[in-house]
Formats: structure tokens, sequence, C-alpha cells
């Protein structure tokens, strides 16, 4: 069975494209940041029935590259500003995944670091009622802006206790300070890019003797500068050391780069078989926010 664990679900991209706007690629954090944004004049509105569609071409896109089980991240944020309620995004959600088969998607709710304290509040408040499509939170965003988690706190142990995995974006962009927050303030199970780990013998030691797995993402992490170019990725080092890891697409309509993409560059990194790489992915798949088997 092959895991695909880090990849967002992409709803500004997806709806610019299905009305003809120009794509955005911003080629710096800074700027994918800003672009992200859902208060610019610019940006398109979304709808239930988008995210509907958005959810069932993730499907098909996983099923067209032999994937067979795929956790999104959905930011409820862009959906909440254009008029739908968070029960309306749980909702929509769990009914158009929940009969997919070949692959499964299953969800990772997603919260921003900058998101208001109302938000965070409400999804809190969700955490008992999600549907069962829904399997762990993360939080995201720009660490360099955002670094204290603290207020995160809270809702990352309730989501535990809930029975949801916690995953967080960290040591992208910043240091490697920004993880060990992710591990000792929020109880992180998986690190998204954690690239800044390499730096730290004594962090790589921690990943790998606690289990924590990190969600590496080669070609958005060189797309937005993150790394110098793909072959300097430290991704190597990581392996080296004892930490697992799974390779993932991330944001593959920005970069124009699919999972099987992300495989193939893997597999030139590693000076290795993609038929390697893949044998190292599935490793990842004790580390999914969800029970196998499924049904």
């Amino acid at each position: 069975m092959i895991p695909h664990l880090h990849l967002h679900l992409e709803p500004e991209e997806r709806k610019r494209r299905a009305v003809g706007l120009p794509s955005r690629r911003p080629r710096s954090s800074a700027a994918f940041f800003d672009a992200h944004r859902v208060d610019t004049p610019d940006r398109v509105r979304v709808s239930g029935h988008d995210l509907g569609r958005f959810l069932r071409d993730v499907h098909a896109e996983h099923e067209a590259q032999g994937v067979d089980y795929v956790e999104v991240r959905v930011s409820p944020r862009r959906f909440l500003t254009d008029g739908l309620s968070l029960d309306d995004v749980l909702g929509i959600t769990h009914r158009v995944l929940d009969g997919l088969r070949g692959p499964y998607v299953r969800v990772v709710l997603l919260l921003n670091r900058d998101c208001p304290d109302e938000t965070l509040e409400e999804c809190a408040a969700a955490l008992t009622r999600l549907p069962s499509t829904f399997v762990g939170v993360d939080i995201a965003g720009d660490e360099r802006r955002h670094p204290d988690v603290d207020r995160f706190q809270a809702f990352c142990s309730a989501a535990r206790s809930a029975g949801r995995g916690v995953t967080v974006h960290a040591g992208e962009f910043g240091s490697d300070r920004h993880i060990w927050s992710a591990l000792d303030r929020l109880g992180a199970q998986r690190i998204g890019h954690g690239i800044a780990a390499a730096s730290s013998k004594t962090l790589m030691d921690r990943l790998a003797r606690d289990h924590v797995h990190v969600e590496v993402s080669l070609t958005s992490n060189a797309a937005l500068g993150a790394v110098r170019d793909i072959e300097a990725h430290p991704v190597r080092t990581l392996i080296e050391h004892g930490v697992s890891v799974s390779f993932n697409a991330d944001v593959p309509l920005h970069t124009g780069r699919s999972f099987r993409a992300e495989i193939s560059t893997a597999a030139e990194v590693l000076h290795c078989t993609t038929s390697e790489v893949l044998a190292l992915q599935k490793r990842a798949l004790p580390y999914c926010f969800t029970e196998f088997p499924l049904d």
C-alpha cells in the first residue's frame, strides 16, 4: 500500500484554473504566504460545491497515480470567509470522502498560525464531533512571523484525546527551535518538512528515538527557497540518522509536480531506483493517522 501523507487541497489554485484565471506561482516563502491570504482583493471565492469537486479531483488524481491512501490538508479558513459554516465544511467533506475507495482519502484539519482566536475556538469545540474521515490536525503557516505556538497547545491536546493525530509544519523556513516547540509544546507525532532538523544531531536523535515521522517535500522546498536546490536538501542526512521520512507533493498545483514526479525526484536525490523509494514510502504506513484496514 502506497501512502501520500502531506498534500494541501490548494482551493485557490483549483478555483483559479476552473474559472480560467492564470495560476499563481510565487517563488519565495513570503510571496507564497501572501498569495494565500484571504483578505486580498483579487482572491477568488469558493463554495461548498467547489469543496466537493476539489476533493473528488484529489481522489481521481491519486487513483491515476496508483496511490492507495492519501491524507489531504483542508483549511476551513477560506470556506468560512466565503460564507460556509464549519459544520458545512465538515459535512460536505465527509459525505464526499466516506464512500470513496481506491484510494482512500482522509483529511487533516489545518489551522494557520495566524488564524483568529474565534476560528481556533470554533475548531477546538468541533474536535469531539469530527466525522471519521477527519483523522488529524495540522498547525501550518509562516513560522518565522508567528513562532509562538502556545495558543495551540490545548487544541492539539484535545485532538489527541479525541483520537486524532497531530502534525505540525516546522523547520521548513525557520530554525530547529520551531521543531522543538512542535514536539514539546504541541506533542507533534509528525513534522511537516523539518529541514532544520538536519542541523542538530540532538534533534535528529530525538526524532529517531521517539519515532516522529518527517514529511519531506523536495520540490516545493526548492521552489519556495527553503533549500538552495533539490540536491542541497538534507533528506539523506535525516535518513542516515535513522529518522523516518516519506516523500510528498505538498502543493503540486503550485509546483507543477505530481506525487509520482516527487518519487522520481527522490530517486535522483538518493541515487537509487523509484522502486527503492516506493519501498521506503511504504514504511510510512505506521505513521498514517488511520488504523488499517479501513473497511
